[in-house]
């Protein structure tokens, strides 16, 4: 078993006068190092509060606990903090960190407080940096991640998630229903399933990132490498991307501004406006419903393949037709079609499909 040392105990109790019989919140901060015999993964199961993890070099654990209780006395409060109790267990394959309720406390106490919120336990934890880490975090709670070097799995409900400067050594599995996350600086491969919440990446290094939402905004700042982002309803919007990137939805829509790379997108409704700053690679874009709007550098060189069911193709470009073809042959409907080239050259090429929509290739103005 690792080795516990209590290195610092704090009351803190709320000093004003209150009626009797009404609750008052009391505080008490601890502090432990527990020592590692092995460099083993660490799990942490938190349901009591939130948790913050930091990594660090040393070869040991600290773990301050934040406790805070409603009680109408302190007596009462030091009754319910005696049976707060930080939980170690040591085997062959992981270093387990919990808290528990296990002096005294039965399973209707343990119930009343979840019900009444009367408990809360915040953890702050230092950690070995290159430790494999799981986490199992309460509903509702929040986390923060920061300085971590080994890989990362994360399971919870309904929490707020605020992960930065991580350069994993493994994938990341990120599995948290609906919850709200943040993550930044980071270099990271795996995949992200948050449900219907935002998400917000910035100056993140992908090397096969792979993010499912439902229908909230998936917001990318400043990133590079290889990315994939699945959703139902759920909105698109990136900025500054330097790679190769993957959208696919049902519903929502992708917006992209000062991109340079290349892309995947299919929508079966949503909009679709791209701002292209360098096509390094080829750009597909399928759409059932919506128009597609292409912004290009005056310079552009590439090939073309445009084609609508039912819209407009518009290309601002001069370019060389290989083959131009409009027909009624649906009644009002009409197939719109541009195939060509634009400075002679057909690399990179650009495919934009929408049955319903117009496809619009726009000649930007030059930069200042």
């Amino acid at each position: 078993m690792a080795s516990l040392r209590l290195s610092l105990t704090i009351i803190l109790t709320l000093g004003w006068a209150v009626p009797a019989g009404a609750l008052q919140s009391f505080s008490s901060v601890s502090e432990r190092d527990l020592t590692l015999r092995h460099a083993f993964p660490l799990y942490i199961q938190h349901r009591l509060g939130d948790l913050s993890v930091q990594g660090w070099v040393q070869d040991r654990i600290r773990v301050e606990m934040k406790m805070r209780v409603l009680a109408e006395t302190q007596e009462e409060a030091n009754r319910e903090f005696a049976k707060l109790n930080l939980i170690t267990f040591e085997s062959k394959d992981r270093f387990e960190v919990r808290v528990g309720q296990t002096q005294g406390v039965d399973l209707v106490s343990k119930m009343r407080n979840r019900q009444k919120n009367t408990v809360q336990v915040d953890l702050q934890i230092r950690a070995p940096y290159q430790s494999n880490l799981s986490v199992v975090l309460g509903e509702g709670r929040r986390m923060k991640l920061d300085q971590w070097r080994g890989s990362l799995t994360l399971a919870g409900k309904e929490n707020i998630l605020s992960l930065s400067e991580m350069n994993l050594g493994g994938d990341m599995t990120l599995n948290c229903l609906n919850c709200e996350t943040e993550i930044r600086q980071s270099t990271l491969k795996g995949r992200i399933s948050v449900g219907s919440k935002p998400v917000t990446l910035s100056g993140i290094e992908s090397q096969g990132l792979s993010i499912d939402g439902l229908g909230e905004e998936i917001r990318i700042d400043q990133c590079s490498g290889n990315m994939a982002v699945h959703t139902k309803s759920g909105r698109l919007s990136v900025s500054r991307y330097k790679g190769r990137l993957q959208f696919q939805s049902e519903e929502g829509g992708a917006y992209l501004t000062q991109f340079s790379g290349g892309a995947d997108i299919q929508t079966a409704s949503g909009q679709v406006i791209l701002d292209i700053e360098d096509l390094q690679a080829g750009l597909n874009v399928d759409t059932e419903k919506s128009d597609i709007q292409i912004g290009l550098q005056p310079d552009f060189k590439g090939g073309l393949d445009l084609k609508s069911l039912r819209g407009d193709v518009v290309v601002q470009f001069p370019y060389e037709a290989t083959r131009q073809l409009s027909m009624n042959r649906y009644g009002p409907s009409s197939l719109g079609r541009v195939d060509g080239t634009v400075g002679n050259k057909a690399e990179p090429l650009i495919h934009a499909y929408s049955k319903q929509g117009g496809v619009r290739l726009i000649r930007k103005a030059p930069s200042k």
